[in-house]
């Protein structure tokens, strides 16, 4: 089942970094379009967009590029300790506050990050849905050997009716302030605690230990994160269990809580050919629900696309 441990994050030092969190922060690398990128450079010079998903130039050479860019970023600023490693070993309990997208509704997602241990999808524990491409698993690699250090969440859920660890965190949040707050570009509050208390560490940890794991968002990293993880163990000649390649830094979920929100992917499919669609929608009807939008004229259809 799954295994979750505290481990001592990095976490920006806003007595020596002299900006708002706002301006540090990134979206996950994924998301990140040029524009973005030009956006985050320009926010602040210690923004995690040099680690995240740094500049790429003609002139770039194996001891010279984004990745050794990164790693040497990285490094200079925890020397000067714009970040900084918590002194214990803790759960960080994560809230995200936001609006549902096409309402006015707002909720709550809350959550805790941890180290998982890393597992073999064969193991039964971890389970993934969707298939992972060779290109950005090759760039996060080579992130990752060059810096040591996870900077992207791994979105993990798990289901737990009781809502055990919901319970834990919710009470420990009332009586601590969080560690960090701030607003990002698409108006989603974040908020971060910290819990080293060895009786709530403790708690969490046998909450989940008879969970099961799915990975909501995440695949091309978590898988980076094994093929790491086994480099690691052949250069080691062995495993050891309380290695840090072992696990990976994640963010866990309920499935049952209030807060999460799972809304529909839309793909539009164009150009096929020989295209037939009472066939096709014959296939489908067994297992989707198909809904037809009619037009007055070729006119509206061209402005609904």
């Amino acid at each position: 089942m799954a295994q979750v441990y505290p481990f001592r994050a990095f976490r920006y030092n806003p007595d020596a970094a002299h900006a708002p969190f706002e301006r540090l922060l990134t979206q996950p690398y994924d998301k990140i379009s040029p524009a973005m990128q030009d956006q985050y450079y320009a926010a602040d010079p210690h923004n995690l967009i040099q680690v995240e998903k740094g500049r790429a130039f003609p002139g770039d050479a194996p001891e010279n590029n984004v990745y050794t860019r990164a790693a040497a970023a990285l490094q200079a600023w925890i020397a000067e300790s714009i970040v900084a490693q918590d002194a214990a070993a803790a759960f960080y309990g994560y809230t995200q506050e936001y609006t549902v997208p096409g309402t006015k509704e707002r909720k709550t997602r809350r959550g805790f990050i941890g180290a998982g241990k890393l597992e073999e999808y064969s193991a039964g524990v971890i389970f993934r849905h969707e298939n992972t491409l060779s290109g950005p698993k090759v760039d996060r690699l080579q992130t990752l050997r060059h810096t040591r250090t996870h900077v992207g969440q791994l979105f993990m859920l798990y289901s737990d009716a009781e809502r055990s660890v919901d319970k834990i965190l919710q009470s420990a949040e009332g009586s601590a302030s969080p560690v960090t707050q701030m607003q990002d570009e698409y108006g989603v509050i974040h908020r971060l605690w910290m819990f080293a208390q060895q009786e709530i560490v403790k708690a969490i940890a046998e909450a989940m230990a008879s969970q099961k794991l799915v990975i909501a968002d995440g695949h091309h990293r978590y898988e980076t994160a094994l093929n790491y993880r086994n480099e690691c163990r052949m250069r080691a000649g062995k495993i050891i269990p309380d290695a840090p390649y072992e696990r990976a830094m994640m963010t866990f979920v309920n499935t049952r809580s209030e807060g999460l929100t799972i809304l529909p992917t839309h793909r539009v499919a164009a150009h096929l050919h020989d295209f037939h669609w009472p066939e096709v929608r014959r296939h489908l009807e067994p297992w989707f629900t198909a809904e037809e939008f009619l037009f007055h004229d070729e006119h509206s259809k061209l402005a609904a696309r």
